[in-house]
């Protein structure tokens, strides 16, 4: 009796696993109990675009990817992410909540994982302060440009040695989000605490990209099993010793904060002159300091590791393209014709290198898998229902990679965004994510790539080391895709 019970189970359970949960959905792989399709995230795949081509190729512009238990609807066409995810972005403007994130955090806070009202209202302020502390005014461009001479300075002192420019890409770029979180920026005094900072980030980043990671993500219980133990434990020490780094920062501001003073001078002293003005609201009217320890990571990660990333994607791609190298020099010379600052009114002047710009952005395509929206109500994608509270994953590295959209795709080619020497507008040229979840920090990071990228140039004659001379363009597996490391020569030009 007791095994025909148990064989009935068995067979109902994988009859569900396999056909029921999966009937009202779009057609994808075959997800296995537990752990879905996660199985499919191997070693073949890293970084990962060719598994959401292949199934792509399979399965059609849209289809069902099982997160764990999670059904993810994968679009992978530029007209239906637009037809959908851009026109009617309210739809898609959620996001799924992870059990992991719940757990270490104790709530759903942060801007990017955030949703509905809370969402609404940590964005739009953090918007509010961005555009307060500077954004399209002279104010942040000033402080971008301060850290490029900063660097121009050092890359000098070393008179001619071999260079890996991550480290300053690395520290410029912290140090300008680092202003506008907490007012100061990194040097000698400080420099080792930028460095565990970025040392957290980076494992982080890391087991959140591979199986084993959302697996813990999915299911924080199985953080318990022995052969996982060690990574959880890696995730939850990271992660804690991030925010207890960020409170440390805000505990030291609430001792000489002026509350009487309705000026700030970064985004935290913002916040938590925002949130006296909620402290009789039921949870402070969303102005925890728990939501202020996520924001400052959510700020800090986005205002740091894509755009340091792209900073070195750019050079390794122009040093390996000498044409493309040519021209740049050739347009900074009848351009500029001197080592005067280049600021962003000489944007319009310098088409070719905001074509490298975004050639490097494009080639880069530095999410492998784009962040997971949630639709927020029923809706209908290429003639499939999908209902409330289903994620969707708008796979825009699919759309870089398009050999439709980019003919020879493959190619470093910066000259497919000109036309008659003009910058082209292409709107499927989209680094930055797309719909109501568009990052919010994009157009600190354009200033911070053309600032760093053309005066970087004209400053200086950049070559390879001769150590060597080809480095690999293979990609690092991660949450966002790494350059090998290669050394430059920096030799001024004027």
């Amino acid at each position: 009796m007791f095994l025909v019970i148990f064989l009935t189970f068995i067979v109902v359970y994988l009859f569900y696993q396999f056909y029921w949960k999966r009937r009202c959905f779009p057609p994808g792989p075959l997800p296995l109990p537990l752990i879905g399709n996660l199985y499919l995230m191997n070693n073949d795949v890293k970084p990962g675009y060719a598994l959401w081509s292949n199934l792509s190729k399979i399965y059609g512009p849209v289809y069902t990817f099982w997160m764990a238990h999670m059904p993810m609807i994968v679009i992978t066409d530029w007209k239906l992410l637009k037809q959908h995810v851009i026109k009617d972005g309210n739809t898609f403007a959620g996001r799924p909540s992870f059990p992991i994130s719940v757990e270490i955090r104790k709530g759903s806070y942060r801007v990017v994982e955030s949703f509905g009202d809370r969402w609404v209202q940590q964005r739009r302020f953090a918007l509010h302060i961005l555009r307060d502390f500077g954004l399209g005014k002279n104010l942040m461009e000033e402080k971008i440009i301060g850290e490029m001479i900063s660097m121009r300075d050092q890359i000098r002192a070393r008179k001619n040695e071999p260079i890996d420019m991550m480290y300053l890409f690395d520290t410029a770029v912290g140090s300008i989000i680092n202003v506008f979180l907490f007012g100061y920026r990194y040097d000698e005094t400080n420099i080792e605490e930028f460095q565990i900072l970025k040392e957290r980030m980076t494992k982080h980043f890391k087991i959140a990209a591979e199986p084993i990671g959302g697996i813990i993500g999915m299911y924080p219980w199985a953080g318990k099993l022995p052969f996982l133990k060690k990574h959880k434990q890696v995730i939850v020490d990271n992660w804690g010793g991030l925010m207890k780094m960020f409170r440390k920062q805000a505990e030291e501001k609430m001792r000489t904060i002026d509350y009487d003073n309705d000026e700030y001078s970064d985004y935290v002293e913002a916040f938590l002159k925002e949130r006296k003005k909620h402290e009789h609201e039921p949870n402070f009217g969303g102005f925890e300091m728990e939501q202020l320890d996520s924001v400052c990571f959510d700020l800090w990660v986005a205002g740091m590791e894509t755009t340091s990333n792209t900073l070195y994607w750019a050079f390794l791609y122009v040093m390996l393209n000498p044409e493309v190298r040519e021209k740049i020099y050739e347009e900074l010379d009848r351009e500029i014709g001197s080592d005067r600052i280049i600021t962003t009114s000489d944007k319009s002047n310098l088409n070719y290198i905001n074509a490298t710009i975004n050639e490097s952005q494009r080639m880069a395509n530095l999410l492998p898998m784009n962040v997971i929206h949630q639709s927020t109500s029923d809706t209908t994608i290429n003639g499939y229902f999908i209902p409330k509270g289903t994620g969707i994953i708008p796979q825009i590295s699919a759309v870089l990679y398009d050999e439709q959209i980019f003919p020879n795709a493959s190619k470093f080619n910066p000259d497919r965004f000109l036309e008659n020497g003009q910058l082209l507008k292409i709107e499927e040229l989209c680094p930055f994510s797309i719909g109501k979840r568009q990052c919010l920090g994009e157009g600190l990071a354009r200033m911070e790539l053309f600032i760093f990228f053309a005066n970087l140039f004209n400053q200086f004659d950049i070559s390879l080391d001769s150590s060597n001379p080809n480095p690999s363009t293979q990609k690092e597996y991660g949450v966002t895709v790494k350059a090998p490391n290669f050394k430059t020569i920096m030799k001024s030009r004027h």
